[in-house]
């Protein structure tokens, strides 16, 4: 068996992928940043190494000997402020990667992007041939993830197979990323959010859809996946039922949203926190395409009903003291 490496083993998608290696009968070594947290990594099995992006002896070290990287630790920013300085973390991080892969000779690269690099189509659903071709001017995230993708497209040195993920839930979600909506919600305080759509994908399915990505002897080059998608407020009112809390706020349109996405975020800079509408959220949910991830499918991939999905959260949810009771029974 090949060795496979998973970069940012320790957070939300790299745990969900470590535990899906792990179920396919394989031992990936597990990538980790020095203060990184890798409370969910203990117990597994897995050998842990230390990979610093701006320290690329340690991203060499940590390469030699492995066939496959599966990178599911590309710069994230925490706000949108700032999308020069964002956008050139995030070449210089993914630039340090590819030139450590390339010296200690991985074959290749399995990188998580984002489904905010499938370009809409008017008629029909976008699949994976669809493309932007220039950076789309919808905020700080869809421009990282279009240049980091566009960087890889342009890379011949190593085979380089890029996954985009829908929106992701499930358990493992430390930095509550995606989740925001589901733990505010859950808490009692549905947030405010734009008219849009939401296409979610468990985390679970995306570790599956990598390890086979990272296996497989012809994979494709992009591979979306996603699962169910639904109307950002139908979804936030169908969430207020589950847990027995208020009904969410009307939806505002989409500059109004921009707008307060933009003052929280800033306040939250400031002040330390963060902000209950996210600007990148604003623009996933604004310029969500609909999405065909048919090709996943033929592969042999299959999706949890969003159900599950959020059984799951639950759990671990409530495990980690981020809930302090389950969702009401239903009554009979």
């Amino acid at each position: 068996m090949s060795e496979i490496l998973v970069l940012g083993a320790g957070g939300f998608l790299g745990l969900n992928t470590v535990r899906a290696f792990l179920d396919a009968g394989i031992k990936p070594r597990c990538g980790r940043r020095t203060r990184g947290n890798v409370l969910g990594l203990r117990g597994l099995g897995a050998p842990l190494v230390v990979t610093e992006f701006n320290q690329p002896d340690t991203l060499r070290e940590a390469f030699r000997g492995v066939d496959v990287v599966v990178h599911a630790a590309a710069h994230y920013p925490r706000f949108s402020l700032e999308p020069e300085e964002t956008i050139a973390r995030g070449l210089s991080e993914l630039d340090a990667v590819v030139e450590a892969a390339v010296t200690t000779g991985v074959r290749r690269l399995v990188f998580v992007s984002s489904t905010a690099t499938v370009a809409p189509r008017d008629t029909a659903p976008s699949n994976e041939g669809d493309l932007f071709s220039v950076c789309p001017d919808w905020g700080t995230y869809h421009a990282l993830k279009w240049n980091l993708e566009h960087r890889l497209r342009d890379e011949g040195r190593l085979e380089v197979v890029i996954a985009c993920p829908a929106a992701c839930l499930g358990p493992f979600d430390w930095k509550v990323g995606t989740s925001a909506l589901l733990l505010a919600t859950a808490r009692g305080a549905p947030p405010p959010h734009p008219a849009g759509r939401i296409t979610t994908v468990d985390a679970r399915d995306v570790g599956k859809a990598l390890v086979l990505l990272a296996t497989v002897a012809e994979p494709p080059d992009r591979l979306i996946l996603a699962n169910e998608a639904a109307d950002a407020h139908e979804l936030l009112v169908m969430l207020a039922g589950r847990y027995g809390s208020p009904p969410p706020p009307a939806a505002l349109d989409a500059e109004a949203a921009r707008l307060l996405a933009d003052e929280q975020e800033s306040e939250a800079a400031r002040v330390g926190g963060r902000a209950a509408l996210a600007r990148e959220l604003v623009d996933l949910i604004v310029h969500s395409p609909r999405l065909d991830a048919s090709r996943s499918r033929n592969l042999g991939l299959s999706y949890r009903p969003l159900s599950d999905t959020l059984d799951a959260w639950d759990s671990w949810a409530l495990r980690m003291g981020l809930l302090q009771r389950s969702r009401p029974e239903k009554s009979a």
